[in-house]
């Protein structure tokens, strides 16, 4: 059987030994190969042993785990990391996610839980070294490094007609472009043979080359003359129809069209930019780097507005507002249109961890059936815009139903528990929002929001509304006075009463008798 190693770095020496001694590693395919105190001593452990697991603490003295896992990115890049924290540091997670580590398992950690993503993160290191070596064996080196330069270096700086006659690519023109295909699960060889064989009913054999990137990737570099350029987005189109019917989804990406050879450098960085955007602009279809320009200017400043009001309407706790900001934050990225995926992740992970603990909050009584971890692993795969807008609606749709579950067994919500109390009670002249608040046992902020929110007007306009009506039925039908009413209605200042009265009905409490005798 193969053996794994795995470190375990760990401040807290009980834990460290608990999670080094509870655990029957060697059983399960794994070495303990050492264990360290801080990040500082476990860099000299991974730089040796080269473990394919590192189970880390993140929040550690000297190097805490965010530090020693960008270190480990360059002595052992290979390494998957797993980090432990607890629940309330969102900000490492958001760090984290930049790092790539593997996984982010919340303290305490259950050691058959830590076992299971020990042996996961084992798999995905072999999988990927296997991959990896097929890379190297098969695909075409050169072609490859060209493509690295190109991305690293621009145009500007590398000679693109000298770099392709190096590869032998001789194409005529007059004019260049170029165009990619990207397949989520590689292209496999009656794919590659396909994308050649389309390419060859719009093009003669010299007018086009197809060069290899990357196992999920391909360039098609193209010699263009007059009508030519037309038939780029015909190709384009077959090459997406021929796709789908081998039950490939593909996504395609046009640059633009060049007058010089070495501006075809130009072209290959406009469909690698816009191949880049399709987390934003979709999977499984064609478009050009023009349909990435947004055509609206959103700034920084409404992203950033709605990304607020999302955080604030969370902790209000009004799930159906959450839904209704979040998409408008969606359209708000989709006209912008260069929001890096990183940054989505981010985003994603910030706000799952904000109704993580909304949702929590309605099932205190009730088993947890939530698994962070597996949300989290669904954000870090997550490729698309539209993917992160359905994890974070999904935890939404939990929350709603939590939260009315509990609604229900109370028959009414918050606000309407309000409504009632100060219905009951709008004839004590002390009454205020606080004392309401603490009588359905909420905060002051939280009900007032909810009452605008919720019904469309604030307490202060509703106490007011419902006791000059009761006011109003007091004076049509007696004959008391109106001091009298004043104190019946929650007043104890018969002049303010009256400034009240007038400014609702247009009318002081003696004009207004006076109509109904």
């Amino acid at each position: 059987m193969k053996m794994y190693k795995v470190i375990v770095v760990e401040d807290d020496r009980i834990i460290r030994r608990g999670i080094c001694q509870s655990i029957k590693w060697n059983e399960h395919g794994f070495i303990v190969a050492g264990e360290a105190g801080d990040g500082e001593m476990a860099l000299g452990l991974i730089e040796k042993e080269q473990p394919q697991v590192v189970i880390s603490d993140i929040n550690m003295p000297f190097m805490d785990g965010l530090e020693m896992g960008k270190k480990i990115r360059e002595i052992s890049p290979e390494t998957r990391i797993i980090f432990l924290t607890g629940f309330e540091d969102f900000k490492y997670a958001h760090q984290a996610v930049k790092l790539k580590a593997y996984d982010y398992l919340l303290k305490p950690v259950d050691s058959d839980q830590l076992l299971s993503k020990a042996k996961e993160a084992a798999a995905d290191w072999e999988q990927e070294t296997k991959k990896e070596k097929r890379i190297i064996e098969s695909l075409p080196y050169l072609q490859q490094k060209f493509f690295q330069e190109l991305m690293k270096e621009g145009v500007q700086r590398m000679d693109v007609e000298k770099e392709l006659a190096e590869l032998g690519v001789e194409l005529e023109g007059p004019e260049f472009a170029a165009v990619l295909v990207h397949s989520p699960i590689g292209f496999q060889d009656e794919c590659k043979r396909k994308l050649t064989e389309v390419a060859s009913s719009f093009f003669l054999q010299s007018d086009f080359i197809v060069m290899n990137i990357d196992p999920n990737e391909y360039a098609i570099l193209l010699s263009l003359e007059g009508e030519n350029d037309v038939r780029k987005g015909q190709m384009a189109q077959e090459l997406f129809h021929s796709y789908n019917v081998l039950e490939h989804s593909v996504t395609i990406t046009l640059g633009r069209t060049y007058p010089n050879l070495f501006e075809l450098g130009k072209s290959l960085l406009e469909s690698r930019l816009a191949m880049d955007l399709r987390h934003i602009m979709g999977t499984g279809r064609i478009f050009s780097f023009e349909d990435t320009v947004s055509s609206k200017e959103e700034t920084e400043d409404r992203l950033k507005e709605l990304e607020s009001e999302l955080e604030i309407q969370i902790k209000l706790g009004i799930p159906e507002k959450v839904r209704e900001t979040l998409n408008q934050l969606n359209k708000a990225i989709l006209e912008k249109k260069s929001v890096p995926l990183t940054d989505l992740k981010i985003l994603a992970l910030k706000f799952s961890t904000m109704l993580f603990f909304e949702v929590e909050k309605w099932k205190k009584e009730e088993i947890n059936s939530f698994n962070s971890s597996d949300v989290y692993q669904d954000i870090i795969k997550m490729e698309t815009l539209s993917k992160m807008i359905e994890i974070l609606n999904r935890l939404i749709q939990q929350w709603c139903d939590e939260m009315y579950k509990k609604e229900d067994k109370n028959h009414f919500s918050h606000v309407d528990q309000a409504i009632m109390y100060i219905k009951d009670h709008f004839h004590d002249s002390t009454l205020t929002l606080k004392k309401v608040a603490e009588f359905i046992h909420v905060s002051t902020p939280y009900l007032s929001n909810l009452f605008k929110l919720e019904k469309g007007f604030n307490f202060g306009d509703f106490l007011l509304e419902l006791r000059m009506k009761k006011a109003m039925e007091e004076l049509r039908e007696g004959d008391r006075k109106t001091y009298e009413v004043c104190e019946k209605v929650g007043y104890n200042n018969p002049q303010y009463f009256s400034i009240c009265f007038k400014k609702f009905t247009g009318y002081t409490p003696a004009e207004y008798k006076k109509q109904f005798k």
